[in-house]
């Protein structure tokens, strides 16, 4: 292998260590719904199989997952440590990133009480500090885990097969206890086993060890299927992945190109192209003739701006027709997705191209062929490569936004308003997911377009929403099958409200109903479609030629400039041509005229020589005498009179004849002058019509739209200007794409429909492996055939990178075409491998400037397996995440200086981001402000600006004034809990309460979980407020934030302090969340002096909050400026 390769499997090696250190999560109360029940249970509690609420009857049974050893992730983390370091402690950075609790083992116990032995599933991390407390390698981790279950199935019983059905109508009546029902005296076996991996710290009477228990109601026909996937549920997230990836390297068969790029090494500094400050660089980027034909059906009245446009052109350019990986870096409020659902658009646009291809919509298909023992329809590869899009991130708010958002009607602008792809059947894909807006109402749908599929849960009830059908547990499904019978399991195992419409169900046609209808319609179909597809070709024709008059105008546009210079020049050359040649012309005619002087002075010269020699003619003598040489002296006479005036001609001749040439000389050069004069007018005349061909190509740009080019004068522009505007694009250009992509969503709709048969048939297939009906029958080759299909019908999947691999089972490498990583920056690095390693092209989508990944591994260990294997510290999830390792192999994209106090003499750090969105829209002042300087280096700009180019707040006030810091010095702290500063926010509160309208969000938020937990315990009776800790914020907004400080003064506190300021992350996330008000509550003396603090402190005013037992006094205090105001309107 090469040294490269050595290194990526190396690297992967590392990762999948760590993992086998991660401490699972355990549910929480908040987790429970209609159907579920969580709940924590201490020793002498009943459980819940022993709870007569529980008791399962013939129609309703139950499944309960139980959490054994269930801690504080920070207690466990700190056992894991003193486990291999026992002289070692978390330190307080590690402390606040671990969150919630975590457990040891888990299993599934059924509705009797009867654990199921083959669902046991050890937390890895245990095992693994047995392992190298014991061999100091990690080698036979698997081994240890298999026999750790093994050995529990050996310990726990079952009731002979035969009594499991007949036995559960007769328990409900009445429960006699059974030597399998796991009981307290079980429980307590299995946590000491399991507590002893962690060493004598973990007996240490101190810690809390509780049990945690999911309990499911489910309809009893479902309860096969329900016990196998709460097992499903229960596998481990990354580590089959990443010992996939370990294999497959380790046979020295290449990866693909994007997970080969992410593991590959960083480009040099010289590679990358900082697109801020480069003006060619980016002008390439966004020119028009990389414009993607499509866009999402926004209003035109907002288009993708300078660096949106930069990112989607790139991303489409670069990835379109190969494989690869790229990163963008998203600060909060630059339109994320926005940019997401661009790409999605041209995604689904470009497969549309690809069925327009087709003569007609059978063509689509490849032969049939058996699956699962039925028949199915496979797609043509050249229709359906590369073309399925899976949407994923770390963060379940993330992912539930973009399938949540995609489908709704108000995703799509009023222009748009007829748009519709099987919009009711999304409705009740909505209804059987309980996917409702924040009013809790149900969300107005218009089209199909993505799905939720991370759990076993979602699967289903998508499944059941989407083709609805009679369900059938697997037994009888079999059945029926065996019959010739064709049945779809389709029940979300919790829901038993919505599994079967009444005879009287008035619901809108299923996804199944659609298709059996238009099975009846065949020629109708077949007609629709080719019309479709004339119209989507017809518009894609439309689009060519516009996009080739943007073309012109921005050649244009960019030409023109120089060539208004060089006419200029032109016209400078050909006036001073004209005025030299006049110059010419008159001196010439001065030397004509001279010459024509000198002429008559040589003639007369001449005349008086021939007069002189006449008047004195030679007679017989004189030449007698010269024939001796001799002279006379008449002829001496003659002579001597003849010496002037023959001087004199020779002087007038050689005058002459040197006027003469001079004369020669000017008329040549007058000639050459008045030639160049000819070719100057000619050049003249070329460039004026050719600048006239760009004026006319430039005004035809600007009259689609178009208001600005990547030319100089656009560079000359203020750099917010800039950042705000859309190049080489306007809104007739921009509604026509998105009808394009309209267009094509129609296509693939009658596409479904004019095959209308084969369509039920792959469905159904789809549905199996959904629903898990045909999980054994499914050969790992037929997957990605069931995946294409289903992908056809909706384009769009999203599910969490912890349920990747669960979700896309037997999916191999490249097997999807699109992976897009939202809030990228939360997620650890070795989190995306399997899912990057599926995929041909990956956008990478985030911020390292916000939160952080959560990373339970303390850093003593990471540090020392990172030594072990030899690996770079940029690989580590320590300081790493996924969008760092993306940027770092981005060419394009933008430095960022980081901003500390801490030493102001060293040169400042800079951190390298992949394709930068600059422009917020989200924040009023003083947050924008705050984060831009904090975190941005002043490089954001602010979207929301009126006609001058100010800036437009939100309309929005309340009783509590404008942003403002509350300073709070207190000294009864519950470290880190201020009971002053609750106490002051509990005043702000009621403040608002009677005039706070139930449009208007509230969030409060902390640092630190305590504060976040203190808080949301006092703030109950408010109702309709959100809390918690800053981490859980990321990506969501509200109109007024509380930002609640907390920690003990001075030493006490300190460190608590400098690692909410060790980083801008956490402020940036916090302050952004706030769109309208911005109230901080806190020491001022405490944290503004602290990095980051310290500019958020100059930004807002300080209210002085008196520390008092009587709170009426401080409130009094807090609120006597706000009294005196008047006319605030309420919110």
């Amino acid at each position: 292998m090469s040294t490269a390769n050595d290194e990526s499997l190396r690297v992967l090696r590392f990762w999948r260590d760590l993992e086998i250190f991660n401490i699972p999560t355990a549910p929480s109360k908040r987790d429970s719904s209609d159907q579920t029940k969580v709940d924590t249970f201490r020793r002498g509690k009943s459980l819940p199989w022993q709870l007569e609420k529980f008791a399962p009857t013939d129609t309703i049974g139950y499944v309960h997952v139980v959490y054994l050893g269930v801690a504080d992730t920070e207690d466990l983390s700190r056992l894991l440590l003193r486990g291999l370091f026992p002289d070692r402690d978390l330190s307080e950075r590690e402390r606040q990133r671990v969150t919630g609790n975590g457990w040891l083992a888990a299993f599934v116990v059924d509705e009797l009480g009867r654990p199921k032995p083959d669902s046991y599933l050890p937390a890895s991390f245990a095992h693994g500090v047995a392992a190298l407390r014991e061999t100091k390698a990690l080698d036979n981790i698997n081994a240890r885990l298999e026999r750790a279950k093994e050995e529990f199935a050996q310990r726990r019983h079952q009731l002979p097969e035969n009594q499991e059905q007949e036995g559960a109508a007769a328990n409900a009546a009445n429960r006699a206890p059974t030597e399998a029902v796991l009981d307290w005296e079980d429980l307590d076996e299995e946590l000491r086993i399991v507590r002893s991996l962690l060493g004598e710290a973990a007996n240490d009477p101190s810690l809390d060890w509780r049990v945690v228990v999911r309990t499911s109601r489910v309809k009893r026909r479902y309860l096969d299927d329900s016990l196998q996937a709460a097992t499903d549920f229960l596998n481990s997230f990354y580590l089959d992945d990443l010992d996939r990836l370990i294999a497959q390297a380790d046979k020295k068969r290449p990866f693909g190109k994007a997970l080969g790029a992410y593991l590959g090494p960083a480009l040099q500094e010289q590679q990358r192209v900082d697109i801020l400050t480069d003006n060619a660089a980016m002008a390439g980027l966004v020119s028009a003739k990389r414009l993607p034909s499509a866009r999402w059906p926004a209003s035109t009245k907002h288009p993708l701006v300078l660096a949106q446009q930069a990112a989607v052109s790139q991303v489409i350019s670069s990835l379109g027709e190969a494989e690869g990986l790229i990163g963008v870096n998203g600060p909060p409020g630059t339109g994320k997705t926005t940019l997401l659902c661009d790409v999605i658009a041209e995604i689904v646009t470009e497969r549309a191209r690809r069925i327009a291809a087709l003569d007609r919509p059978v063509a689509l298909f490849e032969d049939k062929m058996t699956v699962a023992g039925k028949g199915f329809f496979p797609l043509k590869a050249e229709v359906v490569a590369g073309t399925s899009i899976v949407v994923t991130s770390t963060n379940n708010n993330a992912v539930k936004n973009i399938t949540q958002e995609l489908p709704a009607r108000k995703k799509v602008a009023d222009e748009f308003s007829s748009a519709d792809y099987f919009a009711d059947v999304m409705r009740e894909v909505f209804r059987a997911q309980k996917v409702l807006d924040e009013n809790k109402e149900p969300i107005e749908t218009w089209g199909a377009v993505a799905a939720a599929l991370g759990n076993a849960g979602n699967r289903r009830s998508f499944a059941q929403g989407f083709f609805r059908d009679e369900y059938l547990p697997q037994r009888q499904a079999d059945g029926a099958q065996a019959q010739g019978g064709e049945q779809l399991a389709g029940a979300d195992l919790a829901d038993e409200e919505t599994e079967e419409p009444s005879p009287a169900d008035d619901r809108p046609a299923s996804m199944k109903q659609l298709l059996e209808a238009a099975s009846g319609e065949y020629r109708q179909y077949q007609n629709e479609w080719q019309k479709a597809k004339q119209a989507f070709l017809a518009l894609q024709a439309e689009f060519e030629s516009c996009r080739k008059v943007l073309e012109r105008a921005e050649k244009a546009a960019l030409r023109i400039d120089d060539e208004r210079s060089r006419l200029n020049g032109l016209l400078a050359e050909e006036q001073a041509l004209g005025q030299d040649i006049q110059a010419r012309e008159q001196a010439l005619a001065q030397q004509r005229e001279a010459v024509a002087t000198q002429r008559t002075v040589v003639e007369g010269n001449r005349a008086v020589l021939e007069q002189l020699r006449a008047g004195t003619p030679r007679n017989l003598w004189d030449r007698l005498m010269g024939l001796f040489g001799r002279e006379t002296r008449r002829m001496a006479d003659l002579r001597q009179s003849l010496e002037a005036p023959t001087e004199a001609l020779a002087d007038a001749s050689a005058a002459l004849a040197e006027m003469s040439k001079e004369v020669a000389v000017a008329e040549v050069q007058l000639g050459q002058r008045r030639e160049r004069q000819k070719t100057v007018s000619s050049a003249r005349v070329a460039l004026e019509r050719e600048l006239e061909t760009h004026r006319r190509a430039l005004q035809a740009g600007y009259a689609m739209g178009a208001k600005h080019f990547p030319d100089t004068q656009f560079w000359a522009l203020p750099a917010d200007t800039r950042h705000r505007a859309s190049v080489a694009v306007g809104p007739k250009l921009d509604e026509l794409r998105a009808k394009l992509f309209l267009q094509a969503v129609d296509l693939h709709r009658l596409t479904v429909l004019a095959n209308a048969g084969k369509f039920i048939a792959n469905l159904r297939a789809v549905n199996g492996m959904l629903t898990g009906g045909s999980r054994d029958k499914l050969s790992p080759e037929h997957r990605p055939l069931l995946w294409d299909a289903f992908f056809f019908v909706v384009p769009v999947v999203s599910t969490t990178l912890a349920s990747f691999d669960r979700l896309f089972v037997g999916m191999g490498q490249n097997s999807l075409g699109w992976l897009l990583i939202d809030e990228a920056g939360q997620a650890t690095p070795q989190s995306a491998a399997g899912a990057v390693w599926r995929s041909r092209r990956a956008v990478i989508v985030g911020d390292p400037l916000q939160i952080e990944p959560v990373f339970t591994v303390p850093r003593s260990l990471t540090e020392e397996l990172r030594r072990r294997h030899d690996v770079a510290p940029h690989w580590s999830p320590i300081d790493e995440s996924v969008q760092t390792l993306a940027d770092r192999i981005t060419p394009f994209g933008s430095w960022v200086e980081k901003t500390s106090s801490s030493s102001p003499n060293d040169a400042p750090e800079r951190l390298w981001t992949g394709m930068p969105l600059r422009t917020h829209r989200r924040c009023d002042d003083p947050m924008f402000s705050v984060a831009n300087r904090i975190a941005y280096a002043g490089q954001m700009v602010q979207g929301r600006v009126d006609e001058a180019g100010q800036p437009a707040p939100w309309e929005f006030s309340c009783g509590l004034g404008e942003s403002a810091w509350f300073d709070v010095r207190s000294n009864r702290v519950d470290h880190p809990v201020s009971e002053d500063e609750i106490a002051c926010l509990l005043d702000c509160l009621a403040r608002l309460q009677s005039e706070r309208s139930g449009k208007t969000k509230v969030y409060v938020i902390s640092p630190f979980r305590k504060i976040a937990q203190a808080c949301g315990k006092r703030i109950r009776a408010h109702g309709g407020i959100d809390y918690g800790t800053v981490h859980t914020f990321q990506g969501k907004e509200a109109h007024i934030v509380f930002l609640v400080l907390g920690t003990a003064p001075g030493q006490a506190g300190s460190g608590a302090r400098g690692w909410a300021a060790s980083k801008p992350n956490l402020l940036n996330v916090a302050v952004t969340r706030a769109q309208c008000r911005l109230y901080v509550i806190g020491d001022a003396s405490q944290w503004g002096g602290l990095d980051y603090f310290r500019e958020l402190l100059r930004a807002l005013p300080e209210r002085s909050v008196p520390v008092a037992l009587d709170r009426r006094p401080m409130q009094d205090a807090a609120f006597a400026l706000l009294d005196d105001q008047e006319g605030i309107p309420e919110i």
